[in-house]
């Protein structure tokens, strides 16, 4: 039954009256309950059943994937908090790597941006020839890799929302003009990742949490270059499918 609860709700967010209609088992609350406490779904405010990312890759039978998440505690607080949002299952079946991750903060949802972020950003190298940035803020400290790296003028395109880009558009400008910087703005519900890729050998990335905010109470840090590949395959479908020209 586990498994059709996920096939389900990976497809589309449920109330139990509608879970119900589907699965007609009267064990079916016993089992959402236990789904619950494995972080498998979740309860929305409005009452209704939605998958979470670690129960998303069960559904999409990443069974390695999720056994590796579950072995680290830190891993399994942190997946089971986060929500596969609008990422394409094409690109998440991808995920098979839990190796040389870090997680920076504490997946409580407690909003911590500027600490999570300067953490996250002082443990990446100064970007050299490629960096990519998909913030759901414009957070002017971490432009430090843009201007220590003027001489080298690595390519770096950038992801912000609409309000962000009105709201820092000179800064935005200046720091094109003086380095080799693209921007596009995107809508708020298709921005499914925060990330930053430097080079192909390192970068952080979040997930949208439970409460339907950008999660940066906690983000994961890496070098694995599988996974930092990953991490710049999502960016370039965020900024073609969905990222436009200001």
């Amino acid at each position: 039954m586990e498994e059709e609860v996920l096939k389900i709700l990976s497809k589309k967010e449920m109330r139990v009256g509608e879970l119900k209609e589907k699965i007609k088992d009267e064990k079916l609350n016993i089992v959402l309950e236990e789904m619950k406490e494995s972080g498998l779904i979740f309860v929305k405010k409005d009452q209704s059943y939605s998958i979470t990312l670690l129960g998303k890759f069960l559904a999409l039978r990443l069974k390695e994937t999720y056994e590796s998440i579950i072995e680290k505690k830190d891993l399994f607080d942190f997946f089971r908090t986060r929500i596969p949002s609008i990422i394409p299952d094409e690109l998440l079946s991808k995920f098979r790597f839990c190796e040389d991750f870090q997680i920076i903060g504490k997946p409580d949802l407690v909003e911590r941006h500027e600490e999570i972020l300067n953490k996250a950003i002082s443990m990446q190298p100064y970007a050299e020839k490629e960096m990519c940035i998909s913030s759901p803020i414009v957070f002017k400290p971490g432009t430090m890799h843009i201007v220590a790296a003027l001489k080298k003028r690595p390519k770096t395109r950038v992801i912000v929302s609409e309000k962000e880009y009105e709201k820092n558009k000179i800064f935005i400008k200046v720091s094109e003009k003086v380095s080799n910087l693209k921007t596009r703005i995107i809508d708020t519900e298709t921005q499914y990742m925060g990330l930053l890729y430097v080079d192909g050998i390192s970068s952080f990335f979040g997930f949208w949490d439970l409460e339907d905010k950008p999660g940066w109470d906690a983000v994961i840090t890496t070098g694995n270059k599988d996974c930092v590949a990953w991490v710049k395959e999502n960016f370039d479908y965020m900024w073609d499918k969905f990222a436009r020209k200001p």
